[in-house]
């Protein structure tokens, strides 16, 4: 899988146009074939979910007008409706209020910081359906840091991976956080850390009050050569400073407030990932990315293949080397197929 990279300026609206065009046909494919989209459509007819959209879409305009901005014209763009848009880059907060689907999508992280390495490592995964529609853009708006990140077709860069010019690099694992409101939306948080200026900047953003739902993120930062883990839930997050080997997946592990969902998958990857971290001792970038691209359970694999009773594929690996610094994709296995990568000096 190549995944494209577009280069675009501009204000809020303008680079969303710019995504929106370029990449249209990755939108409407990716979106007319997103059977949650249908569902959201479905409950957005009814009286509640056009009550619920509509205090989504006023809070929003209020807090993050230039991420509505650029959705508006992302939709324009791409010539899709922007309910459509604005529904699908607030699918975790409505997240209790469809049917329950199994196509419930997670990551897994595993960075290090020692005197020798400082590296974060990540399995972007999802449904099948998106593998091919992944793109990444490189990007300065307006007087904010520019900033490189692997987007999902028609949402906000940011709930996958990337970094800026300030230093600034980190990784998204969703959470299930079972008690959703009415509230800030993650998507426009984690877009929010793309101008972020320090790791004490990048955290005030992701843990404001208000949030909805839930994401975990691995943030480093190269000028202050620290990684740390923010557990962001609805009603409180936890900040941990990372200081040798750290994996996480997609259940909350450090906050208190634990109403949420733990999947098969992310309970066995995070069970495969600290007996494998007991048994030996990390020195170098290819050992974590020997934990990432594991493939020992059969059922439930760290490095994942939409097979067996996992519908989740792993679409590519980052490797962040906050040393370096730089950033490596690997759009294959990244041990079988170490020759498919992209890098990103930073």
């Amino acid at each position: 899988m190549k995944i494209r990279t577009l280069r675009v300026s501009g204000a809020y609206y303008e680079f969303g146009a710019a995504i929106g065009s370029h990449f249209s046909e990755r939108i409407h494919a990716a979106y007319d074939s997103y059977a949650l989209l249908r569902d959201m459509r479905v409950y957005h007819a009814t009286e509640a979910g056009r009550a619920r959209y509509e205090a989504l879409l006023a809070l929003h305009e209020a807090e993050y007008p230039q991420y509505l901005q650029e959705l508006r014209g992302m939709a324009a763009g791409a010539g899709r409706d922007l309910i459509d848009v604005f529904l699908l880059n607030m699918r975790g907060e409505y997240r209790g209020y469809l049917q329950e689907r199994d196509e419930i999508r997670g990551c897994s992280d595993c960075s290090i910081l020692t005197d020798e390495m400082a590296l974060i490592g990540h399995n972007e995964d999802g449904a099948p359906a998106f593998r091919e529609h992944l793109y990444f853009v490189q990007a300065q708006v307006l007087d904010r840091p520019g900033f490189t990140a692997c987007c999902y077709p028609g949402f906000l860069p940011g709930n996958a991976f990337g970094f800026n010019d300030a230093g600034i690099c980190y990784s998204v694992d969703n959470l299930i956080p079972r008690d959703i409101r009415v509230g800030l939306g993650r998507q426009f948080l984690a877009r929010s850390l793309l101008e972020a200026q320090s790791l004490d900047d990048a955290i005030a953003r992701v843990t404001r009050p208000g949030r909805a739902s839930g994401f975990s993120y691995t943030i480093g930062s190269v000028s202050e050569r620290r990684i740390i883990q923010v557990e962001a839930m609805p009603q409180e997050s936890q900040v941990t400073e990372i200081r040798g080997l750290n994996f996480h997946a997609n259940h909350a592990l450090e906050v208190r407030q634990r109403a949420q969902t733990v999947t098969p998958s992310s309970a066995c990857r995070v069970a495969r990932a600290e007996a494998l971290i007991s048994a030996r001792t990390v020195t170098n970038a290819a050992d974590i990315l020997a934990i990432l691209g594991d493939e020992a359970d059969s059922e439930y694999p760290i490095y994942r293949t939409a097979t067996g009773p996992d519908l989740n594929e792993t679409y590519c690996t980052a490797l962040f080397d906050l040393d370096a610094p730089s950033l490596i994709v690997y759009s294959g296995h990244p041990l079988r197929e170490p020759g498919a990568l992209s890098v990103f000096p930073m």
